[in-house]
């Protein structure tokens, strides 16, 4: 019965279970690039248009982004550990949420660190490109 509720579920969202794995693909490469700083991969990933608003409320372009990474300006110094996962697919739209946990620095100083993150991705000539990625901080108890 549950099973029956979950593919109604993902069928009215306008996606499948494909869909859904295909994200969570995305999001466990996205994570791996950055924390390999594999510039090349998040070329790929990204979208030209692509824009970041980071937890403390900057906000970077791809280009911006890449160049921090590709100089060093920005280092993660682990995995990026994500929880409360969710991917939403709406036809060749999805949306992924939940929450993060990195060390990074940027320019020597502490950055990353308990997030709530949004992306979304759109699915254009049969791949799926992240399109925007927002986090904000969250508070530690």
């Amino acid at each position: 019965m549950l099973r029956i509720a979950a593919f109604v579920l993902i069928a009215a969202l306008g996606g499948g279970a494909d869909a859904v794995e295909d994200i969570r693909a995305m999001e466990k490469l996205w994570n791996d690039a950055r924390v390999k700083a594999d510039v090349a991969t998040l070329n790929r990933i990204l979208d030209d248009q692509w824009t970041v608003t980071h937890g403390d409320g900057t906000i970077n372009t791809k280009a911006e982004y890449l160049a921090d990474l590709r100089s060093g300006d920005r280092k993660f110094f682990a995995d990026v550990k994500q929880d409360d996962f969710t991917v939403r697919i709406y036809g060749n739209t999805a949306v992924a949420a939940g929450v993060s946990d990195s060390k990074v620095e940027y320019k020597g100083r502490p950055s990353g660190g308990a997030l709530r993150f949004t992306r979304v991705y759109v699915k254009r000539d049969g791949r799926w490109v992240m399109i925007v990625s927002h986090a904000t901080r969250r508070p530690t108890i």
